[in-house]
C-alpha cells in the first residue's frame, strides 16, 4: 500500500536564487514579495499532503508580503478555502471589508475566490484546503467569513479542531492512502463545526449573493445559454446588480470565460480516464459553441493551444517536489 502523496519545498542553497525558489513554490495561492526583514535561512519549508479531497500541511515562512488578487482568483477559477493555524507568528490581513490581526494560536479563513493581502513577520501555522462544497451547511457563510481569525484560548471546538489538524499533518507520514478518505472527511467535518458565525450586514448580505453567483455560474459552465440573461432571471436580479458583483472580474462574460477555460485546463491536464482528452469534448464540456472558438480563447487566456496541454501531459509527467505539482493538486480538488 503506497503513502499518503506528499509535495515537499526544498530551499536553493544558492542565496541569490533561494527566494525565487520559494516565491514559484507559493504561486499557485499567493503572488508574494520580500520586506526587510526577509530572510530566507535553513528553517524556511512547506510540506503538503493530498488526502484526495482536501489537502494539508505546514509551513514556516519568512517574513514576507502576500497578495491574492481579484485577476487570480478569476484566473484559477478555483472554489476553495484555505483555514491557517497559527503556531508562531504574527500577521494583519486586510480584505475589501475588513482588517485583521492574526497570532499564535489563532485560526485565519481565506475564500480564495476573493483577493486579499498580508502582511507577515517569519511565522509556523498548519493548514487545510478544502473545497467549498466539503464544508456542507457552512459553505454559503465562507464568503462572509474571508479574512476573519478566530482563537482557541475560550473555543474548546476550536481547540478541537487545531488538535486533530496538527495531529493529522504530524502522521501523514506514517500513513496509507486507505487512510486518507476517512482522515480528509473527518477533518472537513470537524473544519465546519469549529467555524464562526459571521456578522449579518448588508456588506454580509451582498457577499452571499455573489457567492451564490458565483457558485451558480460554476455548476452550469458546460451550459450554452449561460450568460447575464439567465443569471438574472434565475435570482431576480437587475443587471447593474449583477455588473456590479463582477466589477473587479472584468464582467460577467469576462469571468464566465476565464472559469471555462480554468475548467478545460483542469480537464487537460487530468483527464479522468488517465487517457488523452479530446479537444472537442473538452470544449463542449466547458460550455464553447466549437472547437475553433475555444482553442482560440484558449491561446489568448494560456498562452498555447489545447492540443499542446494534451500533448505534454502525456510525455512529460509531473516530477515530485515541484511548485508545478502543488497547482495541479489544488486544481484537481473538487473534481
Amino acid at each position: 500500500m503506497s503513502g499518503i502523496p506528499v509535495d515537499c519545498f526544498a530551499l536553493d542553497a544558492d542565496p541569490a536564487t533561494a527566494w525565487k525558489s520559494w516565491a514559484e513554490h507559493l504561486a499557485p495561492i499567493f503572488d508574494v514579495r520580500p520586506v526587510p526583514d526577509t530572510h530566507t535561512g535553513p528553517e524556511i519549508g512547506m510540506r503538503s499532503y493530498n488526502l484526495g479531497s482536501v489537502l494539508v500541511g505546514e509551513i514556516s515562512a519568512p517574513a514576507q508580503m502576500l497578495e491574492r488578487n481579484g485577476r487570480t482568483a478569476a484566473r484559477q477559477g478555483i472554489d476553495h478555502v484555505l483555514i491557517q493555524f497559527y503556531r508562531r507568528g504574527r500577521s494583519e490581513v486586510r480584505t475589501d471589508r475588513s482588517e485583521a490581526v492574526i497570532n499564535p494560536s489563532d485560526f485565519v479563513i481565506y475564500d480564495l475566490a476573493q483577493p486579499v493581502a498580508v502582511s507577515s513577520s517569519a511565522m509556523e501555522a498548519t493548514s487545510i484546503l478544502v473545497p467549498r462544497a466539503l464544508l456542507g451547511s457552512r459553505s454559503g457563510q465562507i464568503g462572509s467569513l474571508h479574512g476573519s481569525v478566530f482563537g482557541t484560548a475560550h473555543d474548546r471546538m476550536a481547540q478541537i479542531f487545531a488538535s486533530y489538524l496538527c495531529e493529522v499533518v504530524a502522521g501523514c507520514g506514517d500513513l496509507t492512502t486507505q487512510h486518507a478518505a476517512g482522515i480528509a472527511k473527518a477533518a472537513a467535518s470537524l473544519c465546519a463545526t469549529a467555524l464562526p458565525e459571521p456578522s449579518e450586514d448588508a456588506a454580509t448580505t451582498e457577499s452571499r449573493i455573489s457567492l451564490a453567483v458565483r457558485t451558480f455560474i460554476q455548476d452550469n459552465l458546460g451550459a450554452a445559454d449561460l450568460g447575464p440573461k439567465r443569471i438574472c432571471a434565475h435570482f431576480g436580479l437587475s443587471r447593474a446588480t449583477l455588473y456590479r458583483q463582477f466589477a473587479a472580474d472584468d464582467g460577467v462574460q469576462n469571468y464566465i470565460r476565464n472559469c471555462r477555460l480554468a475548467q478545460a485546463m483542469r480537464l487537460l491536464t487530468a483527464p479522468p480516464d488517465g487517457g488523452r482528452p479530446r479537444i472537442s469534448s473538452v470544449a463542449y464540456a466547458t460550455g464553447f459553441s466549437d472547437e475553433r472558438n475555444f482553442s482560440r480563447a484558449f491561446k489568448r487566456r494560456f498562452g498555447c493551444l489545447p492540443r499542446d496541454v494534451a500533448v505534454r501531459r502525456m510525455v512529460e509527467p509531473h516530477q515530485p517536489g515541484t511548485s508545478r505539482r502543488l497547482g495541479e493538486w489544488i486544481q484537481q480538488l473538487g473534481l
